[in-house]
């Protein structure tokens, strides 16, 4: 008779396999839930962008957008400076405690961050407004020194954000960061917009200037009422916690050696995604000299240019930003698969990412290709020509918006890994490729500004070939980036072309910029139904959305069925739910105990039963 003891621990094991099985859901739940919650905040945010943005550009003069954009991309540089790792290593080392039952520590994780958010970002914000002035001459453009000053309040305050949101979403709880950015977007446009409308009509003396020194003067207020919420729905959620009883949890990490992996972990993922600010600021740099020295163009003529392209740009993070929420989401559930050592949930969370990311990237990439002009013409109805430059522009632009995707993910896996340093160097090589050309091809006066768009598409595929070559040797068994993005490459085709067939024949009807909304839905159409045709994407992934399997059934996608073979039984995550624990301690049990044969008698002399 088989031990009552191992039949136990058979059935032990059996039980540790079936919660195995429902981690790994829970964590493909928690992925698909997260990027869901934030990529619907994230359209909400870019719609209320369009109002905010679309008016500027309208009643702004190109050369105050100018001053904007400037201010912005010295902003950027600064906020990255202050805040890009080390939310980062916040949400690692948060989901990584939560994964390993350390909820305590957590917080004590939180504490740490938040401090060190404080000061770095009120030392950013100090350096930023006294040093407005140096940096508007280094930029060489002197008036956008106010608009400069004017962003530095809001610096301090999205770095309060940061450890916040990087808490938060350490915990896998993605509301807080989607509401703060959403309260952020309804304020900014209402405060912003309405003091840039108040002095265009007010202010005689160079209006357009003191414009877009008034709409960034509502960002920062607008910063400002994002950060009082996270820091109330933080105070409400302590409050919960310390009910809980796992307030009594012992801290096994000192605060001297959190921070310690803070900035160590955080170091790295700060020199890297500096690099892609850097470059902004850089290339604006460049264009602005290069445009006046090689290309032989006036100051404001220079101006005029970098506001245009300003605006391709603007247009162009359009849909990019919808891939950073699943690089957010998915760097907290990635790092505890990776703390619990489950090999087989690393290799499919990291696949369902990559392809997530390029089932949104491809057919941007495509579709912005192909109506740049119309949709230049639609968002910038009160400037025709500036319309009429920023959409070769966007063009060239949009063939880099799925490697861009693409860039910030594969960062995240490798983030995921500990492997930081590798993104870094990844990041420098396209980032030295970008400003050689820019250099190069700007100062060329049949080339001009376009040089600068032709260096970003040049480097973001520089930078994603090499994170992909670093991605294989972690990674050997994920599913291949080529394999993967070429049905998807296929359908955006068909899309292509189905939609710019009914844009044509709508402009008989109606004017351009008009026809390309029904287009654009229509594009919408054919793309999710041919991605489904060509399997480009599976049930598993329709399937982990919210409502994912009513929008299954719709679609009529079935489950894949493994093979049945009599040698290979069903794996457990294959098994209904309520069947895997009995049937996994079954299985165990028949692979320990050989069958018993039964006993049978020999013919020959007899043999008494105790001696047999």
């Amino acid at each position: 008779m088989i031990d009552k003891r191992d039949q136990d621990g058979r059935r032990q094991g059996g039980l540790s396999k079936l919660q195995g099985v429902l981690m790994a859901q829970d964590n493909k739940r928690s992925f698909m839930k997260g990027a869901a919650i934030l990529s619907a905040s994230t359209l909400i945010v870019k719609l209320l962008g369009l109002l905010f943005s679309i008016p500027l550009a309208n009643f702004v003069a190109p050369e105050g957008m100018s001053h904007f954009y400037i201010a912005y991309n010295i902003f950027g540089l600064f906020l990255m400076l202050s805040t890009a790792g080390l939310p980062v290593a916040v949400s690692r080392m948060v989901g990584t405690a939560y994964a390993q039952g350390r909820r305590r520590e957590a917080d004590r994780v939180f504490s740490v961050a938040f401090w060190l958010f404080f000061l770095l970002g009120l030392f950013g914000c100090l350096v930023m407004f006294f040093g407005a002035d140096q940096i508007a001459q280094w930029y060489s453009s002197p008036d956008s020194n106010y608009a400069i000053m004017a962003l530095a309040p809001t610096l301090f305050f999205i770095s309060l954000e940061s450890s916040l949101r990087g808490y938060f979403q350490g915990r896998s709880n993605m509301v807080p960061t989607a509401t703060s950015q959403i309260i952020e977007a309804v304020t900014k446009v209402i405060i912003g917009v309405g003091l840039a409308f108040y002095i265009i009509q007010n202010v005689s003396e160079d209006p357009d200037r003191w414009a877009a020194v008034g709409a960034i003067v509502g960002v920062s207020i607008s910063a400002a009422l994002g950060a009082m919420y996270l820091l109330g729905f933080k105070a409400v959620q302590s409050r919960r916690d310390k009910k809980e009883a796992w307030a009594e949890e012992p801290i096994l990490t000192s605060r001297k050696q959190m921070l310690m992996s803070l900035i160590r972990f955080a170091v790295p993922i700060t020199i890297g995604s500096c690099f892609l600010s850097l470059l902004d600021t850089v290339d604006g740099a460049i264009l602005l000299q290069r445009l006046q020295d090689g290309a032989g163009l006036t100051q404001e003529m220079a101006d005029w240019w970098n506001g245009t392209i300003g605006h391709a740009r603007k247009f162009f993070d359009l849909p990019g930003a919808f891939v950073v929420p699943i690089s957010t989401s998915l760097l907290p559930i990635l790092s505890g698969a990776i703390a619990s050592k489950n090999q087989r949930q690393v290799d499919k969370i990291s696949s369902m990412a990559l392809r997530v990311t390029l089932l949104i990237g491809v057919p941007s990439s495509v579709g912005m290709a192909i109506f740049a002009r119309p949709i230049c013409q639609l968002l910038l109805y009160n400037q025709p020509e500036v319309a009429e430059e920023a959409a070769p522009l966007l063009t060239m632009l949009s063939l880099a918006i799925a490697f861009s995707g693409l860039l910030f993910t594969t960062n995240a896996i490798l983030q995921s890994f500990g492997r930081a340093t590798r993104p870094v160097i990844d990041m420098a090589v396209g980032g030295v490729v970008k400003i050689v050309l820019s250099y190069v091809l700007i100062g060329i006066p049949q080339v001009a500004a376009m040089g600068s768009a032709i260096s970003t598409v040049v480097s973001y595929v520089v930078m994603v070939v090499l994170n992909v070559f670093a991605l294989r040797s972690s990674l050997p068994k994920m599913d291949s980036v080529v394999k993967t993005a070429l049905p998807l490459v296929l359908a955006s085709a068909v899309m292509g072309a189905v939609s710019y067939g009914a844009y044509w024949l709508l402009t008989w009807v109606v004017s351009p910029r008009v026809a390309v909304i029904p287009a654009i839905l229509a594009a919408i159409l054919v793309y999710a139904l041919c991605a489904v045709l060509f399997k480009g994407v599976g049930y598993e992934d329709v399937a982990a959305l919210p409502k994912g399997h009513t929008l299954a059934r719709l679609l009529r996608m079935k489950p894949e069925e493994p093979p049945c073979r009599r040698e290979a039984p069903l794996p457990a995550e294959e098994l209904p739910l309520e069947k895997a624990a009995s049937s996994g301690a079954a299985s165990e049990e028949r692979k320990a105990s050989p069958a018993r044969k039964a006993p049978s008698r020999s013919r020959g002399k007899y043999v008494p039963r105790h001696m047999r």
